[in-house]
């Protein structure tokens, strides 16, 4: 249905206005024509048209209060406002409540003979999107009425030794299902059509209860809230748990908790029933954990317990909160992508102490998702060698090395990223995304430098030409090579060095975060040693990101990319001087930077002498031709005649005027990074 709000609020006011004047119309014209003795019943009928545009005001001023609370309205053409209201079975307010008391009436029934069947459950499921219905429904069906309601469905009222085993859930699973979806439906509803001011409050009543806490914990799980509601709702969850803290100590009968008897609740700690709700809805999460006055936080994941894998969820709703929403085009105070990014920087404080890595086991991927998506964070906060409190990095430009849009930034600590860091690369899927996410921020970086020192060379070529037009092709191919060397060590080509020696300092961090630095604590075969040696073989595979993307978002692509392409047999070609991951690492830039300077012509003209084509060895038909498509073959896709040509190739003096200032950056800045950063991972 397509409405104008303001022409659809205009039709309302005058509608009110008439059913007021319309009767006094119809009196004066009565009066009028009685005085001039003319008999005529019609203007009796304005009294009665005021009475009908009277009796719509409430139905359409509900229809569009509605409209605007639906969540999946749409602005379309000429500023019509667009919601579905196909799923809508009831078209007004009494239709609404004549469903829902009769509906409410049967499960009754059946819930309290536990014969809770699928025809009952089908028949909510056909009003779930309904706001008619829901805000009716959840009246006529108070919150502690709710609440019993979800515990008989389970047969917890039954004493301990009467209560079946439930094997087949589906139904009661797919009636609280509904339930919350109802919730959600209802508390979008507005001005008269909205559930009452105290109903948070009510529904949270005795949530120190199991069963209690049971209900609202199913109750918040699946609707999609209302952004006021459900963070009012939390904040007084998280007020009650403040207050009564819980104590895992205490003991716990299976026989008593609540719904399947042979299935465990999880945490039902006031918070812990609102953990899936915030990962939902990342931004009533934002919300939740920057509340000035709260500061949950800080309790949340230093000093709440949880139990079973409670923490999991906690880690969830973390995830959310920091990676949905990414941008920078709005002032701080208005914009969501600040907001992750401030929480993003105070949780990887937190996650670097012990107290809270022992607290949140199970949290390690969602840590590192945010690390991936903040990956140049975590580089620049590398480059600093220093302690950074933890904020945002509001400036116009948030990363000054990278082209392009970016989105407001996160102050680390790079100590603490990397404590962070070496507890989450316990987990091998964590440490596959983060070093993936890394790879691919580095091959954006070198790609956009070394086409900037291909402009350069081809802009210095272009004008010395000019000057020299009849200079013969020996000495137009002599001066381009000559421009290149010279391009390579200064102006663009030092910063091309440069940037191989800050990635490199990174690297090394993330390396060394792994517990996988040196062989004395690593074997050959230890499994997170060959994921690093399958990213360094792969590596120089990933395409830069078009500029306005950032990287975290690729992360998983990358990953697949690295780790599905990879077959068992390459690990056993490794190269001899790799067995460490460091060592691993030196090859991987090394490689790295080749194929960018490669792809961008920065190792010449293919009859240069720094071109692998200059060497009939290294040519076309060659057993070590390691060429492919214009550029160099990733190490895990090589033979070992490529292998062997493209290392001497490499290490070849000649190739040294163009290669040799940004290896050897990469060098000093792993010199330069276990200088500052030294010591293991753990």
């Amino acid at each position: 249905m397509g409405i104008d709000p303001a022409l659809m609020t205009q039709l309302i006011n005058g509608m009110k206005r008439a059913s007021h004047t319309l009767p006094d119309i119809g009196l004066q014209v009565e009066r009028t024509l009685t005085d001039l003795g003319i008999s005529l019943w019609g203007p009796a009928h304005l009294s009665s048209i005021g009475r009908q545009l009277n009796d719509r005001v409430p139905t359409l001023q509900g229809r569009l209060d509605l409209i605007l609370a639906t969540p999946d309205r749409r602005l379309g053409e000429r500023g019509l406002l667009w919601a579905d209201e196909s799923p809508w079975l009831s078209k007004s307010p009494a239709e609404g409540t004549t469903a829902a008391t009769a509906l409410a009436a049967r499960l009754r029934t059946k819930i309290a003979s536990h014969s809770l069947d699928a025809e009952s459950v089908a028949e909510l499921e056909r009003h779930k999107n309904d706001p008619f219905f829901a805000v009716a429904f959840l009246t006529l069906v108070p919150p502690r009425e709710l609440k019993s309601l979800i515990a008989r469905t389970y047969c917890s009222d039954l004493p301990p030794g009467d209560r079946p085993l439930l094997y087949d859930t589906a139904v009661q699973d797919r009636f609280l299902t509904m339930l919350s979806t109802l919730l959600g439906t209802a508390s979008h509803g507005v001005g008269r059509m909205r559930l009452a001011a105290d109903y948070a409050d009510r529904l949270i009543e005795d949530i120190d209860h199991p069963q209690d806490a049971f209900a609202v914990k199913r109750l918040l799980q699946d609707g999609d809230f209302d952004h006021t509601f459900l963070l009012t709702l939390v904040r007084k969850l998280h007020d009650k748990d403040l207050a009564h803290p819980p104590d895992l100590s205490l003991p716990r009968d299976p026989w008593t908790l609540p719904g399947p008897r042979d299935v465990s609740p999880g945490d039902l700690s006031p918070m812990g029933t609102a953990l899936i709700a915030l990962a939902h809805h990342p931004a009533v999460a934002q919300d939740f954990f920057t509340d000035p006055a709260r500061k949950p936080l800080a309790y949340l994941m230093r000093t709440h317990p949880w139990l079973g894998d409670a923490d999991a969820d906690l880690g969830w709703a973390l995830q959310a909160a920091t990676t949905e929403f990414r941008d920078h085009d709005l002032p701080p105070g208005g914009s969501r992508g600040y907001k992750s990014a401030l929480i993003a920087s105070w949780a990887v404080r937190f996650w670097s102490d012990p107290k809270v890595q022992s607290n949140l086991p199970s949290t390690r991927p969602h840590l590192g998702t945010l690390l991936s998506q903040y990956i140049a964070d975590v580089h620049r906060s590398a480059q600093l060698f220093s302690k950074e409190v933890p904020g945002v990095v509001s400036g116009l430009d948030p990363d000054k090395d990278l082209h392009g849009w970016k989105p407001y930034g996160s102050r680390f600590d790079a100590d603490e990223a990397k404590k962070a860091m070496a507890w989450a690369f316990e987990d091998d899927e964590t440490f596959k995304a983060v070093t993936a996410a890394h790879g691919l921020y580095a091959a954006r970086m070198l790609d956009e430098l070394a086409a900037k020192v291909a402009t350069e060379v081809e802009r210095g070529f272009t004008a010395w030409q000019e000057v020299h037009p009849e200079a013969t092709r020996q000495q137009r191919d002599n001066m381009r090579q000559d421009i290149l060397e010279e391009r390579m060590v200064r102006s663009g080509g030092a910063e091309f060095a440069a940037a191989t020696g800050s990635l490199g300092v990174t690297t090394w961090i993330i390396t060394n975060s792994a517990n996988i630095s040196s062989i004395a604590k690593a074997k050959a075969d230890d499994i997170r040693l060959g994921i690093f040696k399958k990213l360094t073989e792969q590596v120089v595979g990933l395409l830069p990101m078009p500029s306005g993307k950032f990287v975290g978002l690729m992360a998983d692509t990358a990953k697949g990319f690295i780790f599905d392409k990879v077959s068992p047999t390459h690990e056993e070609q490794a190269r001899l001087d790799a067995d460490t991951a460091l060592g691993a690492t030196k090859h991987m830039f090394t490689d790295l930077t080749a194929s960018v300077m490669m792809r961008h012509g920065l190792f010449g003209e293919p009859f240069a002498q720094t071109h692998p084509y200059y060497f009939k060895d290294f040519s076309p038909g060659a057993p070590g031709h390691f060429i492919e498509d214009g550029a160099i073959k990733p190490w895990g896709e090589m033979n070992a005649d490529q292998r062997s040509a493209y290392e001497e190739w490499l290490s070849l003096h000649v190739t040294g005027r163009v290669f040799g200032t940004p290896d050897d950056a990469v060098a000093l800045s792993f010199k330069e990074a276990e200088k500052h950063y030294a010591g293991d991972g753990s």
